[in-house]
């Protein structure tokens, strides 16, 4: 598919930007190519649905082999009781589309029924609604794409599966306003997209578990209250739902990661004095317990969230990271820490779900959140395009650390460069040493000890 060139101009007006990104046969161009941004600015940025993404496209069967690899289900155009088109420019859900609700007997080759496609207001807002647009964005993002239609179908029991994905859909007038509405704003924000370091605001709520040394779980909800800084998820275990069995950290978010590491030590601090017993492990990870995966969710605010953000989230923290991950890790994903994993905030920020808990040791957690913090505040300036291959994607799902090796090793250095790595400079050494030491983290093991809580026992 051809990609076509766009002048960058912040005052460029609507009619100039769809003259240069609308083809003559009313579809929207497959790729953008961004001529004339800063220096500063690297290729990822300046590219809108990178070719090769593009390519995942051509065929249904390279589509649904890489929504596959991300765990998403996908369906052909028969098995369907109702579908939604949902018109996505990056974290955006431009226009939703639905068809009448179908009769279970339609979906079975009956095709004299009328299939009316009426618009979906942008404030409605229920659970199937909302299941929807968020399976689009994650197929989208998935398929390394920018903007596109995604078709999703609802299937009998209300099970959702992606019919199709096109980068270069044929657009009606709403269509077409939306959509150039948000190229204009994305050329708009390239300027100011990068940021000074203390412009981004840390957040985390990290996750941990317990377990009795006879290796019985031990639930939170015995001993934290829902909410707090030191509070119990609220997934629960078993058909009780007061059974809660994940512990999470809730600190006072910051621009500095040293001092959200000090309010997280102090929010440790607290928890000990709730479980006091050295008979009690505290369990961090991806998966130390095969029912309940663990995260390390970072919350960032002060920047705009966007593809851009989270693929060089993904490539400088969470590939790197699986090179040191306990094997048992990677029965976590695809169903929970998979690319590109956000959830907005209440505060306008938002929330990276992609990492496993990091609270396995203090130079891990100081690191993480530092690097975090930096390429947030940097990643126009990065180069990364890795995980456009689907290869590389699987190898991260699968934990192929061999594989990864290389292309980690190469990330960090590319992250060395930056000026600003100086000022965490100690925090972000001691994480490379750690990340390509060959060693993996023990998820079995008490992760007091690291952090020298009491009480403790080696």
């Amino acid at each position: 598919m051809e990609s076509y060139d766009l002048i960058f101009d912040t005052t460029a007006n609507s009619r100039d930007v769809s003259d240069q990104v609308v083809t003559p046969e009313q579809t929207l161009a497959p790729s953008i190519h961004l001529e004339g941004t800063p220096s500063s600015i690297a290729t990822p940025m300046r590219v809108l649905n990178d070719e090769k993404a593009v390519a995942n496209t051509t065929s249904r069967e390279k589509m649904c082999e890489c929504l596959a690899v991300h765990g998403i289900k996908t369906t052909d155009k028969s098995n369907y009781l109702k579908q939604y088109l949902i018109c996505i420019f990056q974290t955006h859900v431009l226009l939703t589309y639905r068809t009448r609700s179908r009769k279970a007997w339609l979906a079975r080759g009956q095709k004299n029924a009328s299939n009316q496609v009426i618009r979906v207001a942008s404030e409605e807002q229920g659970r199937e609604v909302r299941r929807v647009r968020t399976l689009a964005i994650r197929a989208l993002y998935a398929l390394g794409l920018d903007y596109g239609l995604v078709r999703v179908a609802v299937q009998e029991g209300n099970q959702l599966a992606i019919m199709d994905v096109n980068p270069a859909p044929k657009l009606n007038k709403e269509m077409e306003s939306a959509y150039i509405q948000a190229v204009r704003e994305y050329v708009c924000q390239i300027p100011h997209a990068a940021v000074d370091l203390k412009r981004v605001t840390l957040g985390a709520d990290p996750e941990f578990m317990m377990r009795h040394s006879n290796g019985r779980l031990v639930m939170a909800s015995k001993y934290f209250p829902r909410r707090g800084r030191v509070g119990c998820d609220a997934i629960w275990h078993g058909q009780n739902r007061m059974k809660k069995p994940l512990v999470e950290l809730r600190p006072e978010p910051t621009t500095d990661p040293r001092e959200l590491v000090i309010r997280l030590y102090r929010g440790m601090m607290m928890a000990t004095r709730r479980v006091s017993e050295s008979n009690i492990q505290w369990l961090a990870g991806a998966l130390p317990h095969h029912q309940f995966p663990l995260g390390g969710h970072i919350h960032f605010s002060g920047i705009t969230l966007n593809f851009k953000l989270l693929r060089a989230l993904d490539h400088y923290l969470a590939l790197p990271m699986v090179l040191v991950e306990d094997r048992r890790g990677i029965g976590r994903r695809p169903k929970y820490g998979f690319l590109g994993d956000f959830r907005p905030q209440f505060h306008g920020g938002f929330e990276y779900r992609t990492l496993p808990s990091w609270l396995i040791s203090p130079t891990l957690s100081k690191g993480v959140l530092a690097a975090g913090q930096l390429i947030a505040a940097r990643y126009p300036e990065l180069t990364a395009t890795d995980l456009v291959d689907v290869s590389v994607q699987k190898a991260y799902y699968e934990g192929q650390k061999e594989e990864l090796q290389d292309r980690a090793v190469r990330l960090w250095e590319e992250l060395t460069l930056l000026p600003e790595y100086k000022t965490y400079k100690n925090y972000l050494d001691s994480l490379a040493s750690y990340l390509f030491s060959g060693t993996t983290w023990d998820e079995s093991k008490d992760f007091r000890i690291s952090w020298k809580l009491p009480p403790y026992r080696r």
